[in-house]
């Protein structure tokens, strides 16, 4: 069974069917709750700046800088609970998804972390305690976007500058996900869709692209998910990096339109 992939994003319908994909999805139960165990792994679906559907409005959040997520278990969760007790001795693993808007059915798949750290009795609500996780997400567990040759930037160096400051805002998956809302996961460049092409294996798929390329910047700037990003296709992706100064969607488009003639 193939793994899911970082940073595309699936409903709960979907991550069943990749677990059982030849049986109806069964709404309710444990399915609609923010985790289920399942064989060796436990699926969470944490909510992150938004409530769950069951009016519970837990302090879930993810820092993009150190790749962690604190998350909180149910009401009246603790670490001496079975299930808890085989995930800290390594019996089970967990699979993160998470979504900023409770409204969405979709999640974005983040991975397989580490436990860096867990805490009881943490208060999360007015008479509610529960246990506190957190997560971390090596850097190596969420490869970067490739490179014009294929390879990843996020070992890359330009010059003295690192490119993996590049790389941590271009994968903050928040910036990401309000992006693709946006303008869905059509190539804005040329048209291209990896779900019409490749079926259920590109569906939700594409690349996301700095119009505005970081390491050009002098100081941090807030990126607006719809001035500043825009989906591309591998190919487009590519392309708009490949000369020395990298080129904007437009002028892309009109080398396109050009070869077209």
């Amino acid at each position: 069974m193939t793994e899911f992939s970082e940073l595309a994003r699936y409903s709960r319908k979907d991550v069943w069917e990749h677990f059982y994909p030849s049986t109806p999805f069964q709404k309710g139960g444990p399915w609609s709750t923010g985790y289920v165990l399942l064989g060796g792994d436990l699926i969470i679906f944490a909510n992150l700046g938004t409530p769950g559907r069951t009016g519970h409005d837990f302090p879930n959040r993810y820092e993009d800088d150190s790749r962690t997520l604190v998350w909180y278990g149910k009401p009246h969760s603790h670490s001496a609970q079975p299930t808890f007790r085989r995930l800290f001795d390594g019996e089970i693993r967990p699979l993160i998804f998470v979504r900023w808007d409770n409204k969405n059915l979709k999640f974005t798949y983040l991975g397989r972390p580490t436990i860096s750290s867990f805490k009881d009795n943490v208060v999360i609500q007015e008479g509610i305690e529960a246990i506190e996780i957190v997560f971390k997400f090596e850097a190596d567990q969420q490869a970067s976007n490739p490179g014009p040759d294929g390879a990843p930037t996020r070992t890359g160096v330009e010059g003295s500058r690192s490119v993996v400051l590049v790389n941590r805002f271009e994968r903050d998956p928040s910036l990401r996900e309000a992006c693709i809302d946006y303008f869905g996961t059509t190539c804005q460049i040329c048209g291209f869709s990896f779900e019409v092409v490749y079926g259920d294996l590109g569906k939700d798929f594409c690349h996301v692209h700095h119009i505005t390329p970081l390491f050009s910047l002098r100081e941090a700037k807030k990126i607006d998910p719809v001035r500043d990003l825009i989906p591309v296709c591998a190919n487009c992706h590519a392309m708009l990096h490949r000369p020395s100064q990298v080129l904007t969607p437009s002028e892309l488009r009109e080398i396109m339109g050009k070869l077209a003639e």
